[in-house]
């Protein structure tokens, strides 16, 4: 808990720790990557990692005794993401902080665990929106991260008609399989309305609706020749598609962590802002799957 006793100007309060345990339930996706500490740090406002990808010849049999001909090397994609900056400031009257509030002990402390809330919210959003990237070089100069979706391969997308099938859902799961990335646990990220019908695909099969809390949120496990599959509500996904990922290969990439810093006091308030700067990170395009 956040407490105005900690703050000191001048001084930076790291808030990494607490954002990973606010509103578990209202940002499934960014407290996955938090908790199963899949979190890296970044020496610039731009991200750079190469992808590999491992040659497929089929045959490689040869005659005894014989002089290699052919040297292979692995393929080595180049790839980027930029820097985003998320920032919320407060600021309470002196009357306000020293009035007493019914059920809040501290009403500035208050209102910064609310904005660190509501930083988190905002990253959920950024990962999980269709389209967000903007490298931020014309008006108004804002860098804005790919998501999650402006990083998956191509071939990692199925089209689906108006509602998926029991198909699609197994189809989409089963490029993961097909990448043959060596993992066997997956998360499927899904509106309520595709929860829905998720749901009623399995609503008679014992291996479903197992509660898995364990990251501060209620996953459903589906077991499927592919894998299994932790289907996830959230609230943030786009209507119209299914997100399955294989978190192994994802990062949340962090330049500056989330903090607390005061501001300046000017006049009979007290002020102060919750700030971060973060990317996703997609180290394999094939280990995220859509269905659309």
């Amino acid at each position: 808990m956040i407490k105005t006793s900690n703050f000191t100007m001048h001084e930076n309060i790291d808030l990494s720790k607490e954002i990973a345990l606010v509103a578990p339930t209202d940002t499934p996706f960014t407290t996955l990557l938090l908790n199963k500490k899949l979190v890296e740090t970044a020496g610039s406002v731009t991200i750079n990692w190469r992808e590999k990808t491992l040659d497929d010849t089929e045959d490689i049999s040869k005659i005894e005794g014989h002089t290699p001909d052919t040297f292979t090397a692995s393929g080595r994609a180049e790839k980027s993401n930029i820097m985003e900056i998320f920032s919320k400031a407060v600021q309470v009257s002196g009357s306000a902080q020293a009035s007493n509030v019914v059920g809040i002990n501290d009403l500035f402390a208050s209102e910064i665990n609310d904005r660190l809330t509501e930083v988190k919210v905002n990253i959920e959003k950024k990962m999980l929106a269709p389209t967000n990237y903007n490298d931020g070089s014309t008006a108004p100069f804002i860098r804005r991260m790919k998501s999650v979706f402006e990083q998956v391969h191509p071939d990692n997308v199925v089209e689906i008609e108006t509602a998926p099938t029991q198909a699609d859902f197994k189809a989409v799961v089963k490029k993961l399989w097909d990448a043959g990335l060596g993992s066997n646990e997956f998360y499927a990220f899904v509106n309520a309305d595709f929860k829905e019908i998720i749901d009623g695909f399995y609503a008679n099969q014992i291996n479903y609706n197992m509660p898995m809390d364990t990251f501060g949120f209620v996953a459903n496990k589906v077991i499927t020749n592919y894998g299994v599959v932790n289907v996830v509500l959230n609230r943030h996904m786009p209507v119209d598609k299914i997100l399955v990922v294989d978190p192994a290969y994802l990062r949340l990439v962090y330049l500056r962590k989330p903090a607390f810093e005061m501001l300046a006091k000017d006049g009979d308030n007290i002020k102060g802002m919750v700030i971060t700067e973060c990317s996703l990170k997609l180290l394999n395009s094939k280990a995220v799957a859509v269905a659309q």
